[in-house]
């Protein structure tokens, strides 16, 4: 119900990250989860504060305007470039290298004979995961709302398993039996 337990709750509500790293490795042991063999209980801790912290942002509502004229965002390829352009110029927003590192993306995807025109933008699509750091996707057949294959780039997820130091990362995953059945109903 993403209610989190009274004493969690407090321990989260305070910050308070030495505490609640304590509480979650309590917790973990007395379940009989070692507090080495995934996430530390200090990195779930710093985790649940930050999610509660995100959850008390409150934006203005010109802010807020923007966010749903940028989410409304919902064109073929080969056409987002511009809207993205015409939405950044309405909404006072220089995007400047991340626009041109968008067109340099579009312009390489339709290089490569790719029919920009029947791939979409949807400025309000996201992977299910947080995770994600970067552009992410999802490939159907047409007239399907089920993906055949999904993914992005994900940078920040091997810190987030434990590693050190960032390593980049891409990657995506394919449903095999989607794509048997959609070859299947072809034959």
């Amino acid at each position: 119900n993403g209610q989190l337990a009274g004493p969690v709750a407090a321990l989260v509500l305070d910050g308070d990250l030495e505490a609640l790293s304590s509480h979650i490795a309590g917790g973990m042991e007395q379940a009989g989860l070692s507090a080495s063999a995934g996430r530390s209980p200090a990195d779930i801790a710093r985790r649940l504060i930050e999610k509660a912290e995100l959850r008390s942002v409150r934006l203005s509502n010109e802010a807020f305007s923007a966010l749903k004229d940028f989410l409304a965002i919902d064109v073929a390829l080969d056409g987002a470039a511009k809207a993205l352009e015409i939405f950044a110029a309405g909404a006072g927003l220089s995007l400047g290298a991340a626009l041109d590192n968008f067109s340099g993306r579009a312009n390489a995807i339709e290089a490569l004979g790719l029919p920009s025109a029947k791939i979409r933008y949807d400025a309000a699509f996201g992977r299910p995961l947080d995770y994600y750091t970067g552009l992410v996707f999802e490939i159907a057949a047409q007239n399907s709302d089920r993906p055949l294959a999904g993914g992005g780039r994900y940078d920040r997820l091997l810190t987030l398993l434990g590693a050190k130091t960032p390593i980049p990362g891409v990657g995506f995953s394919v449903w095999l039996d989607r794509i048997e059945a959609l070859r299947e109903k072809a034959q």
